[in-house]
């Protein structure tokens, strides 16, 4: 197991592994195959054979997981040689020892999905979910994010101590049972109790941060969008020429890796973005306040002619009928007939109870 440590430690943020890593990695594997909930995570990696991507993960459960050993050595049949009974007692304590330390992540769900991170940047990891560490910080492009996801950014750094915290703490328990076995004694901790740490460190690393993260790229990509000269928001290009001395241009082009992540993660980001800003633009919004005034003074006289707790007289038959007119000459473009024939129905009512008084 050392040796696989030691090949694939300095490949954790590479793009591609060399043949030694690669076999090593496989060798990895293969001692994972040995760990009932790893087998998805084995059959997964095997399948779409993104090693690079999961160098850091498959260093973590090699580290953390109890690797069971080979097979016990079958005993010949017979009284065995001294030599023979130390052996296969030898090879049953180091079996009870792994037990002890088994199932450290039973409510962890498939662990295919997860990326590993680094925390000098942005974003975790070059090769995973996002862009790369080497490109600007969180707090650098803080003032571009919408307040909720400000606020979920500023938990980025107690949720990393807390991910270190427990998976410390998980670790250093099974090594205390791992001891505790070892001298042929009951374990320290109970299996339930290390997979409370364990799965809380898990689920901060393979959910929590890659969310925020992804959610980073999103927002930042739609700046980008926005910041465009040609199909940007005009409106949001002079508001930020006012707040920052560097233009547009540059900013977008310090902004384009975000866009280039959220867009290959979806095809359709652009086109939702689109919408999103030509829905904002000022013309745009112009039209679509202008709409519902218009439909607001409609629905101002549409009241007036279908309240009940009016007495019919003639003032209000006048009011009925003027209204009426005035709804089928200028607002016909968001009334229907049946809609007219309603409001005809409720002036000849009018009409006829004014009359009986």
């Amino acid at each position: 197991m050392q040796s696989i440590i030691s090949t694939l430690t300095p490949a954790i943020n590479a793009r591609m592994l060399t043949r030694t890593q690669t076999e090593a990695f496989e060798r990895g594997l293969t001692m994972l195959e040995r760990v009932p909930q790893m087998s998805k995570f084995v059959r997964d990696t095997r399948k779409f054979k993104d090693y690079h991507r999961k160098v850091k993960l498959l260093l973590t459960y090699l580290q953390t997981l109890a690797i069971p050993s080979a097979e016990l050595p079958k005993r010949n049949v017979g009284r065995p040689t001294k030599e023979a009974q130390k052996a296969y007692n030898e090879a049953l304590r180091k079996k009870q020892a792994e037990e002890a330390k088994r199932s450290l992540f039973p409510e962890l769900a498939s662990p295919s999905d997860v990326q590993p991170l680094t925390y000098k940047g942005i974003i975790a990891n070059p090769n995973g979910d996002s862009i790369a560490s080497t490109m600007l910080h969180l707090n650098d492009i803080k003032i571009f994010l919408s307040e909720s996801l400000q606020e979920r950014v500023n938990s980025v750094r107690d949720l990393r101590n807390e991910m270190a915290q427990k998976a410390e703490k998980a670790k250093a328990m099974a090594e205390a049972n791992n001891d505790a076995a070892e001298r042929n004694i009951a374990p320290i901790y109970s299996e339930q109790d290390i997979a409370k740490y364990a799965t809380r460190a898990a689920v901060i690393e393979s959910d929590i941060l890659p969310s925020i993260y992804r959610a980073v790229d999103e927002e930042m990509g739609e700046v980008y969008l926005r910041l465009s000269p040609k199909t940007g928001d005009p409106q949001y290009i002079e508001e930020t020429k006012k707040l920052f001395s560097a233009p547009p241009e540059s900013l977008r082009t310090l902004f384009r890796p975000f866009y280039d992540k959220a867009q290959e993660r979806d095809n359709t980001f652009v086109d939702r973005v689109a919408a999103k800003i030509a829905y904002d633009r000022p013309e745009v919004k112009a039209e679509r306040d202008k709409a519902a005034k218009h439909k607001a003074e409609a629905d101002a006289m549409i009241k007036y002619i279908l309240r009940k707790d009016k007495p019919s007289s003639k003032a209000r038959v006048k009011g009925i009928k003027e209204r009426i007119d005035k709804l089928r000459s200028e607002y016909s473009d968001i009334l229907s007939p049946v809609d007219f024939e309603i409001y005809e129905a409720v002036l000849q009512k009018t009409k006829e109870e004014c009359e009986k008084k």
